[in-house]
């Protein structure tokens, strides 16, 4: 039987103040234990991501995320290319590329860590939520809206300006509601962990101004993408935490 609405989204709104939670939680005590500097963040992220996998876990959804698939279907490989794309565009931008402190390493460490943690909270344990009691199409783009709004934090952890955080919200809105229409499709939600963390990778390491113009079209391209991926799609709520499981011409071949 499907959760109602509202109790589906107090509990996916519940896991994301919990996320939040913890960031804050990470932060402030990082310093009693001897982490200062950039490696509290690498902490906070490494706390999220037991929290996400805690969470998953405690709510029997791993079946079906796809997270140990290594091929799904040529189909699926695909249509992975849009956000290939997003996340290498920004090399395409000569001299903005380069090394920052602690170094490459860490920076991948604490991305990766940052892509797990995100989309196990997101794609798996706030998708597969809401479509207990919501059709696909509402429950996919709640997802995005909350992963959209999870971006709040930025003034906890910073100081952007009113119209930088507006903006901040529609780009990874968007960029959230792409990630969950591929999940719900596809449910291969490694290369979307390996992906996101490439695409957050690129672009804090991007010194050089990225026109504005250029985040708007691929946001755009991304919103185009996500419709197209969920277009005809009107299931009902699947009354238990799965997602829709691929068809037979989407499953790997046995050889």
């Amino acid at each position: 039987m499907a959760s109602s609405p509202a109790r589906a989204l107090l509990f996916a709104a519940a896991l994301q103040l919990a996320r939040f939670g913890l960031i804050l939680g990470a932060l402030e005590i990082a310093p009693d234990l001897g982490i200062h500097g950039w490696y509290q963040g690498l902490f906070a992220n490494a706390v999220c991501a037991i929290f996400a996998i805690a969470a998953v876990t405690g709510l029997r959804m791993w079946h079906h995320t796809g997270i140990a698939t290594l091929w799904r279907s040529k189909r699926a490989a695909l249509l992975l290319l849009p956000f290939v794309f997003e996340a290498f565009i920004w090399l395409a931008y000569p001299g903005g590329f380069g090394p920052q402190a602690p170094g490459y390493g860490l920076w991948a460490l604490t991305l990766l860590l940052v892509g797990l943690n995100e989309e196990l909270t997101s794609r798996v344990a706030v998708l597969g939520t809401l479509r207990k009691a919501f059709r696909a199409g509402p429950a996919v783009a709640l997802t995005g809206i909350m992963f959209g709004l999870q971006h709040l934090s930025q003034l906890a952890t910073g100081s952007p300006s009113t119209e930088d955080l507006l903006v901040l919200l529609a780009i990874t809105g968007v960029y959230g509601y792409a990630l969950a229409a591929f999940q719900f499709r596809f449910a291969w939600l490694l290369p979307l962990v390996l992906l996101h963390a490439a695409s957050d990778f690129t672009q804090i390491l991007t010194d050089a101004p990225v026109p504005f113009a250029m985040h708007i079209l691929i946001t755009l391209g991304l919103l185009a993408f996500g419709l197209a991926l969920m277009r005809g799609r009107r299931d009902a709520p699947t009354g238990a935490p799965l997602f829709a499981k691929p068809s037979t011409r989407e499953r790997p071949s046995p050889t």
